[in-house]
C-alpha cells in the first residue's frame, strides 16, 4: 500500500514538473499576444485574414485561443468575408470588439447595414469608418443607427470618397457626446460645419482635406488640439467630366492666419490651443510656414510643422496605420 502511494506521488510529480517544463518553454502569453496583434491588423485583404486565422487555429491550440481574442478585439468589417466571419464567431462568443474598422461597402442594403454592424461592436472605442458612397442623407443614418449606439466610442476616423459632384451632408439633431478624438480624412464639400456639430465634445480634431478654418469656427469650442494634413501636392475633384485641379501645395489652402483672427483655437494660459501641421517632407513651403508660426505667435496657439509626406500622397480610406495612437498627439 505505501510503495502504491509513494508510486502514484512520484508520477504527480513527474506530471507537474512536465507541464511546468512545457510552460517554461513556451512564449510568454503577453509575446504571443503581441506577435498575433500585428499579424493581424497588418493584414490588408479579407481572405488573407481569414486564411490566416484558420491556418493558426489548426496549427496551436493555445495560440488559437488567444488569436480568438485578438480577432473579437480588433474587428475588421470591410467586406462581406468579414462580416459572415464575424457572424459566425459571435454565435459562440460576446460582442466585444475595441478597435474597429468599417467599410460600408456600396451601402446598398442588399448585404449588410450600419444596424446590423452595431449589434456586434456595441463597446467599441476606436473605430475607423470609410463611407464609399456618395448618399447624401445616408450619414445621418450612421449617427443613429451605429455610432449613437457605440457609447464607449472615444476616437472616430471618418473618410468619404473623393466627390466631384456638389454634395453636402445635411445637419443631423443626433448628438454623439463620447467622441472626443475626430479624424476626418476626406468630406463633403460644404459638409463640415454639419458632421462637426455632431460631435459637440471633441477636443483632438484632425482634417485631411483643405477648407476654410474660420467657418468651423463656431463648432470648434472644445477643440485644444487640431492636425491639418497638408501634403506638397492636393488634388481637387471639382464637377463632374472636368478635370480635377492640382494645386503643387496644400498650406495656404488652409487659410490659417485668417482663421487665428477669426478666433480659432482661441487660448488662454490655463486652456491653450495647438495646431500640428503633417506637411511634405521638404520645405519649398518653408515661408507660408514661417508665416503661420508667427501668426500663431500672436494669438498664443502652438505650432508644430513635421514634415512627413512623399510627394503624390493622398488620403486613402483607410488607412494602414488605423490605430496609431500618436496620430491624435
Amino acid at each position: 500500500m505505501t510503495r502504491s502511494l509513494i508510486q502514484l506521488f512520484c508520477l504527480r510529480k513527474r506530471t507537474e514538473h512536465q507541464k511546468l517544463q512545457k510552460y517554461r518553454s513556451a512564449l510568454p502569453y503577453e509575446l504571443v499576444e503581441k506577435i498575433l496583434v500585428n499579424a493581424w491588423c497588418s493584414i490588408g485583404d479579407a481572405p488573407s485574414r481569414w486564411h490566416f486565422f484558420r491556418v493558426i487555429a489548426i496549427l496551436s491550440k493555445v495560440w488559437r485561443d488567444v488569436l480568438h481574442e485578438v480577432v473579437l478585439r480588433y474587428a475588421f468589417i470591410e467586406t462581406m468575408v468579414d462580416f459572415i466571419a464575424y457572424e459566425r464567431l459571435l454565435l459562440r462568443y460576446d460582442p466585444c470588439a475595441r478597435y474597429v474598422s468599417i467599410v460600408l461597402n456600396a451601402v446598398d442594403h442588399t448585404r449588410f447595414r450600419v444596424d446590423e454592424i452595431a449589434k456586434y461592436v456595441p463597446e467599441a472605442r476606436f473605430m475607423c469608418l470609410a463611407i464609399t458612397m456618395d448618399r447624401r442623407y445616408y450619414f445621418d443614418a450612421i449617427l443613429q443607427n451605429l455610432l449613437a449606439k457605440t457609447e464607449s466610442l472615444t476616437h472616430l476616423r471618418i473618410c468619404w470618397p473623393p466627390l466631384r459632384d456638389s454634395f453636402a451632408c445635411p445637419l443631423s439633431s443626433v448628438v454623439i457626446s463620447s467622441v472626443t478624438h475626430l479624424h476626418i480624412a476626406r468630406h463633403p464639400p460644404a459638409s463640415l460645419g454639419s458632421i462637426l456639430a455632431s460631435f459637440p465634445n471633441v477636443t483632438h480634431f484632425r482634417l485631411g482635406t483643405p477648407c476654410f478654418l474660420k467657418n468651423l469656427v463656431p463648432y470648434m469650442s472644445t477643440v485644444r488640439v487640431l492636425i491639418l494634413d497638408a501634403p506638397p501636392q492636393y488634388i481637387m475633384h471639382t464637377v463632374s467630366q472636368a478635370p480635377a485641379l492640382v494645386f503643387p501645395s496644400s498650406v495656404p489652402l488652409w487659410n490659417i492666419c485668417d482663421a487665428l483672427e477669426h478666433g480659432l483655437l482661441k487660448s488662454t494660459a490655463s486652456y491653450p490651443g495647438r495646431i500640428i501641421m503633417n506637411a511634405g517632407k521638404f520645405d519649398a513651403d518653408k515661408s507660408m510656414i514661417a508665416d503661420i508660426a508667427l501668426s500663431c505667435q500672436k494669438h498664443g496657439v502652438a505650432f508644430e510643422c513635421r514634415r512627413r509626406y512623399p510627394p503624390l500622397w493622398q488620403p486613402s480610406h483607410l488607412d494602414p496605420r488605423r490605430w496609431d495612437h500618436d496620430a491624435w498627439s
